[in-house]
């Protein structure tokens, strides 16, 4: 039967691994299309030791496109940094401004130091199996096989957005522990000019003016139109207010070129407060000297991983048992993705709170 149906097969042809890997692809998407002879095929390959392998290893190519296309809506805002292994490592101190000092003749130079900051970062491991049935086997239906990579990928980059926006929002809103506070300002010119504000005599822990040349206006779908208007606006009328008296000036958008708007789904998947429609944050962006927040891969393992196994086990009477029975445990064969993140606060003030980060919940 093998030999009838796989002889010619590019996947056993194949001169590189390469050219497997695309054989097991191509004899994949020809059974996907339907046709008696093509799912007979796929159904003969699957029962063989190294087809499931090189279709897996495709499937991984796959999700790691998928990944790569996949919207970070942490990426503006979200310094990147890299682990060894496991353990939580310790941001060193490289943001900020060293002044140099004096040196007399014949004088030594004064030392700087590079102290680890007490902020700690690290990665878990996150993941998802998918079985490819026996009851599927038999349907010769193999789109939701086909879909698996893409999920995959877009999972990965899901799980990335989730564990970046969980560091500052929380099912009741943004996090008491990540922002000083919580101000009850809607979206507008002059509460955005407010926030800027509130970082003009912020210091670090080196006694710098905290860095604010970057920001970024994090806001959820249903504030998109108006963000983008005040960012975007080559001139805004900006009420001015002296005593009893208000006025309303135009000027030149003192946002734009300062301040990028990131739309994101996944603040009002996170945050299920009455709020969550108008809250808003400025966070400083990844290029900032004070990042607010870090998003942390495994060095050698930042793309999705993907294996499978197969162990339909033998007959009690002798001999393997073919694919089509499947797994000894559930009748499967099993895909397995992995993914390894993490993310966590950046430069903190002494309470611990972040140094650029400000979020309102766009109360009235």
């Amino acid at each position: 039967m093998e030999l009838d149906l796989l002889a010619e097969a590019e996947f056993r042809t194949g001169t590189t691994p390469k050219a497997k890997v695309l054989g097991a692809a191509k004899l994949f998407n020809e059974a996907q299309k339907g046709g008696h002879m093509a799912v007979a095929r796929f159904k003969e390959a699957m029962s063989t030791s190294d087809f499931p392998i090189l279709l897996s290893k495709g499937f991984e190519v796959e999700a790691i496109q998928a990944q790569k296309d996949a919207v970070k809506e942490y990426e503006p805002f979200a310094l990147e940094r890299k682990v060894p292994d496991f353990r939580p490592k310790k941001l060193r101190d490289l943001f900020g401004n060293t002044e140099f000092e004096p040196v007399a003749e014949g004088e030594e130079y004064k030392a700087d130091t590079l102290d680890e900051l007490e902020v700690e970062y690290k990665v878990s491991k996150f993941g998802r199996r998918f079985g490819y049935t026996w009851e599927l086997a038999l349907s010769g239906d193999f789109t939701d096989m086909a879909d698996f990579p893409r999920r995959l990928g877009n999972g990965a980059v899901e799980t990335s957005n989730r564990n970046v926006f969980s560091t500052f929002v929380s099912e009741t809103g943004p996090r008491a522990d990540f922002f000083d506070s919580v101000a009850h300002l809607p979206l507008s010119p002059e509460n955005l000019q407010k926030a800027v504000e509130a970082f003009a005599l912020k210091e670090d822990h080196r006694g710098d003016l905290v860095d604010t040349t970057g920001l970024v206006l994090v806001v959820p779908p249903t504030l998109q139109i108006e963000a983008n208007r005040i960012i975007n606006a080559a001139e805004l009328d900006l009420k001015v207010t002296e005593g009893n008296k208000e006025t309303k000036t135009r000027i030149q958008n003192p946002f734009r070129g300062l301040v990028q708007v990131v739309v994101s789904r996944k603040l009002v998947e996170i945050d299920k407060s009455a709020n969550r429609g108008t809250t808003w944050y400025l966070l400083a962006n990844k290029s900032s000297v004070h990042p607010a927040i870090l998003h942390v891969s495994l060095l050698g393992h930042e793309n999705v991983d993907i294996r499978t196994k197969r162990d339909q086990g033998n007959r009690v009477g002798g001999g393997e048992i073919p694919f089509e029975e499947g797994s000894y445990l559930d009748d499967t064969i099993d895909f397995r993705g992995r993914h390894i993140d993490g993310a966590a606060k950046g430069l903190q003030d002494s309470d611990g709170k972040a140094l650029v980060a400000y979020a309102s919940d766009g109360k009235v």
